[in-house]
């Protein structure tokens, strides 16, 4: 299976804009999560809130890894400031990082370099804060009709909580069409899609960009995702779910933890075949070796992970890079906190690496203790986190780690998880290791 070079990053994470304000809170380890405001709800947030959960048309966590304090501009996005005012948070934050990863490889602008470049956007499928600005009008008629007809009072008026704006009608384009903003704005000539995967979206989209180089139908490819559904919405849906922590506490891999942050954010991975990296001299972040996709097929609940899947999911990644499972010094867990989540993934991660050789169990992390859960988007964060990790020679630490997890086996406990930061694990280290 032929290699496939990363020649371009860029990050738009809670707390960070850039690549290198995302490394720098991660060595720093800062918790970028924040309480929502009226900027992230559209409204006074404490409207909605109850302090525990099951109350109908309320959430009871507003804790989560919110983009703040960006203020991205028309230069930025390469678009004239009439178009610029017409993009809403999802199309600019998209545009934003597939730009950036192309200004890093060297390649935004190189018409002909771009005509056989693609991309693949994993995005859910949720309304955002402007499409609600289109729909919420016809529903809120649509309703106020209703009460009247069941009331028999003329004189009803369903209250507003807060005043419609005028949007634009792309502001209802919520799926696809980021992605061929993309493609348009930057000249791209490949293949362009958005796909939704849930939570492995930025996963599914980076392995079906590798598929693209390897078969030869694109020479470039942008692979990322974008989570910017409408707070309001996500904070009823994990609600509901009961997947919020009713104390306040998460905390990724530890005991402690009793539900998930949810948050916002992009990030973006330029793809090339190896070979073709190297002989056209670009810089290389990283190599991707191969990845393996399955699906859990019926399982309990949408919380509830299946082991099963999860070690397919392992062994074709495996089996596809060709990489020997007792080499691996570290492993970037999904683990966003949830009890059961979190406790199914060490189950699968101790079949999988399961040895008599307790020094070939990679140590562990999951950068969803600085950021929170970033949906569509969850997986953009940690594959950066370690490519920055590898060519910074450090393991940023997986931070409020103090009653560590384990798996049923305690083949990975405390002792695997990088609760503070630590250098990667040298060369003699890992010979030893094999």
């Amino acid at each position: 299976m032929s290699k496939i070079a990363v020649v371009g990053i860029s990050a738009l994470f809670p707390g960070a804009s850039t690549l290198t304000e995302f490394w720098q809170n991660l060595i720093d380890n800062r918790d970028s999560t924040s309480e929502a405001t009226v900027a992230q709800m559209g409204v006074d947030p404490e409207i909605f809130f109850a302090s525990r959960p099951n109350e109908k048309d309320k959430y009871y966590c507003m804790r989560g890894g919110y983009i703040r304090d960006v203020a991205l501009s028309p230069e930025q996005l390469g678009c004239c400031p009439e178009e610029f005012e017409r993009l809403d948070d999802l199309n600019r934050w998209s545009l934003y990082v597939a730009r950036e990863a192309l200004k890093d490889s060297g390649y935004l602008g190189d018409a002909d370099g771009l005509q056989r470049c693609g991309v693949i956007l994993g995005n859910l499928s949720f309304p955002t804060k402007s499409s609600n600005q289109l729909f919420v009008p016809i529903y809120h008629q649509v309703l106020n009709r209703a009460i009247v007809e069941l009331t028999g009072d003329d004189s009803f008026v369903l209250p507003r909580f807060c005043e419609p704006r005028e949007v634009v009608r792309e502001a209802g384009l919520v799926a696809g069409h980021p992605a061929g903003l993309i493609a348009d704005s930057l000249g791209l000539g490949g293949i362009r899609f958005a796909l939704d995967a849930a939570c492995a979206s930025s996963l599914y989209s980076t392995k079906l960009a590798c598929d693209y180089l390897r078969t030869g139908a694109a020479d470039l490819m942008l692979a990322g995702a974008v989570s910017a559904a409408d707070p309001m919405f996500v904070n009823m849906g994990f609600s509901i779910f009961q997947a919020y922590p009713e104390d306040g506490m998460s905390a990724p891999l530890d005991r402690r933890s009793k539900g998930l942050f949810a948050g916002e954010g992009a990030g973006m991975l330029l793809l090339k075949r190896y070979e073709d990296a190297v002989r056209d001299g670009d810089t290389i972040h990283a190599t991707l070796l191969g990845g393996g996709l399955s699906n859990d097929g019926k399982g309990q609940f949408v919380l509830s992970p299946n082991t099963r899947g999860q070690v397919i999911c392992f062994e074709r990644a495996y089996k596809d890079a060709g990489v020997d499972p007792k080499s691996v010094d570290y492993v970037e867990c999904h683990a966003t906190g949830t009890p059961l989540g979190d406790k199914v993934e060490l189950t699968s991660m101790e079949t999988f690496f399961a040895s008599d050789d307790a020094s070939s169990v990679p140590l562990i992390g999951s950068v969803k203790s600085n950021l929170g859960h970033l949906l569509t988007a969850a997986g953009m964060p940690g594959m950066i986190k370690v490519i920055e990790g590898m060519k910074h020679d450090l393991i940023p630490a997986t931070i409020k780690i103090e009653e560590p997890q384990a798996s049923p086996g305690n083949r990975f406990s405390g002792s695997q998880i990088v609760s503070s930061n630590r250098p990667w694990p040298s060369k003699e280290e890992a010979d030893t290791k094999r």
